[in-house]
């Protein structure tokens, strides 16, 4: 509403006239798919070429739960976040130190290939990544899934985490050396609470990269592993549109839900140096 209430005075005042068009069309190019998708999973007799559902259910949503087994799927899916969170998390804080409180030899060369994972098609790594797996016995395994997720989380966790610990204050740390703290003391009770704010920024991105992978997911999974991106592909292949689209509904709910927090608890333009209030 403030958009809109913004939009009409420029309209009204002659200015921004084209900035906030712009901006105006873009949301809608956003917005406009989620709202057809939620349409979508509510209507009922909504064939041909007509704009709104006739008839308004959620009988599709029912649906989704009971055939589409919702309850055990997202339940494979929150295991496998946490496990890859967890490994991840691990890494970014190592990897962190050494890239932002150490002078590495070929410092860029080692992010270049961290990263490499995000750069290439994620086919192209998911292809590679399965054989692996398949000759080490890891597909259809929860560890084995997270392991995957693991070489697309972890860059975010090592971006964040690296530019958590270059900004630590030296003196802070020379401070608690000279009050007799050891390395371990340092760490758990001066470095740890300074770092939380970025060790928080990192789990939430990394949950948020496990929980919408696919590629990697669709070429290491079995029946016993089945995420809700996943399902939602096989719903798509079944015909199920409007039972895709409810469960396309549920599984946007978390991502919503993290992106309110981060909103709220973080400054957008100073994401990496942590929250508010934290």
């Amino acid at each position: 509403m403030t958009l809109l209430r913004a939009y009409l005075r420029g309209l009204r005042e002659g200015r921004f006239i084209l900035g906030y068009t712009l901006l105006l069309c873009l949301t809608l190019f956003i917005v406009a798919p989620f709202l057809m998708i939620v349409l979508r999973s509510v209507g009922k007799g909504w064939f041909a070429r007509l704009w709104l559902p006739p008839q308004l259910t959620l009988d599709w949503y029912r649906w989704a739960i009971e055939v589409g087994n919702i309850p055990e799927v997202m339940k494979n899916t929150l295991i496998i976040g946490a496990i890859a969170v967890a490994i991840s998390t691990i890494i970014g804080i190592f990897a962190g130190w050494a890239f932002g409180r150490r002078h590495l030899p070929g410092k860029e060369i080692l992010m270049a290939i961290i990263l490499l994972p995000r750069m290439i098609p994620p086919i192209t790594y998911a292809l590679g990544v399965a054989r692996i797996f398949y000759a080490m016995d890891l597909v259809d395994t929860y560890f084995g899934v997270a392991l995957a997720h693991v070489s697309v989380c972890a860059p975010y966790a090592i971006l964040v985490l690296s530019a958590t610990f270059e900004s630590l204050d030296e003196r802070v740390l020379e401070a608690a050396a000279v009050c007799g703290a050891n390395t371990i003391k340092r760490f758990f009770y001066v470095v740890l609470p300074l770092i939380m704010p970025g060790i928080l920024a990192s789990m939430l991105f990394s949950f948020t990269s496990s929980y919408n992978e696919f590629t990697l997911t669709l070429l290491t999974y079995g029946p016993h592993t089945v995420t809700l991106p996943v399902r939602t592909y096989l719903a798509v292949g079944d015909g199920y549109w409007e039972i895709t689209s409810a469960m396309a509904v549920i599984m946007v709910v978390p991502s919503l839900f993290i992106l309110a927090t981060i909103q709220r608890r973080a400054k957008p333009e100073k994401l990496v140096g942590g929250f508010k209030g934290v």
